[in-house]
């Protein structure tokens, strides 16, 4: 059995696990028959694979890739437009206008984002915000008030651009929980706050937020590279497997055999 064949073996079996543990949730599938299409990914690093240990291969949209693969044969074909350091107003920039031309143009079956986490680094250059960002010294409601109005220019537009087309937007994780870290309080504070932003903007389109939180609540030593040298705080190949269920389980892919 090869690598890929193994991985997605692995995260199905995760995928489904989760949803056999969750009353609340169907393996019912929200995705069209049929055959080929596209695979449309967008989003900053973790949507590119930074860290993995082969982002063709390895990393969360290769593996949702494969799985999809699985239900629309050989022909289904990735276009990923994910660019490492994107914030939203990047990705309206330089990835929103192609984006919007394949679902008008294309037979796009799925659009995956993990977007707006970069938006947040604006503040490292504040002398109160890194390990303090509650402090009303910080102007952080104003930088996430920012972050809901680019959001919702991109859903907004992907919606209208494909008003069946099933979209997933991604909750970031804490990528520092679990380590001891001084950022890992901050990080819950600032990512609980942004992933609220994240939820009701989707909540106004339709799009379907993929969530791999609980999974990584007190883990990032074992899903992410934060203990490595150098430290990278990204998910590893593992970290990478579980975001992949989570797209996977909202998508009712679950079940695939």
């Amino acid at each position: 059995m090869g690598y890929r064949t193994t991985a997605i073996v692995a995260l199905l079996a995760l995928a489904f696990a989760a949803v056999a543990c969750s009353s609340s949730s169907s393996t019912a599938s929200i995705l069209p028959d049929g055959e080929g299409g596209v695979y449309l990914a967008l989003g900053d690093s973790i949507a590119e694979g930074e860290n993995a240990s082969d982002p063709e291969r390895a990393d969360y949209v290769a593996l949702v890739f494969d799985a999809l693969q699985a239900r629309y044969g050989d022909s289904l074909r990735l276009e990923s437009l994910a660019v490492g350091g994107h914030t939203t107003q990047d990705l309206i920039e330089q990835q929103l206008p192609r984006a919007v031309d394949f679902l008008r143009n294309g037979d796009v079956r799925v659009v995956t984002l993990t977007i707006a986490g970069n938006d947040l680094y604006v503040l490292a250059e504040d002398p109160v915000c890194p390990t303090a960002p509650q402090d009303p010294a910080c102007p952080f409601d104003d930088i996430v008030a920012g972050t809901e109005g680019r959001l919702d220019t991109i859903l907004r537009e992907l919606r209208n651009a494909g008003p069946e087309t099933a979209v997933v937007i991604q909750a970031y994780p804490n990528l520092f929980s679990g380590s001891g870290h001084t950022f890992e309080g901050p990080a819950e504070f600032s990512f609980g706050r942004l992933n609220e932003v994240i939820e009701q903007v989707a909540a106004r389109y339709d799009v379907i937020v993929a969530d791999p939180r609980e999974e990584f609540e007190g883990r990032s030593g074992e899903l992410t590279g934060i203990f490595d040298s150098p430290a990278n705080f990204h998910p590893n190949d593992a970290g990478y497997q579980i975001i992949a269920a989570a797209f996977l389980q909202v998508l009712g892919l679950a079940a695939i055999p």
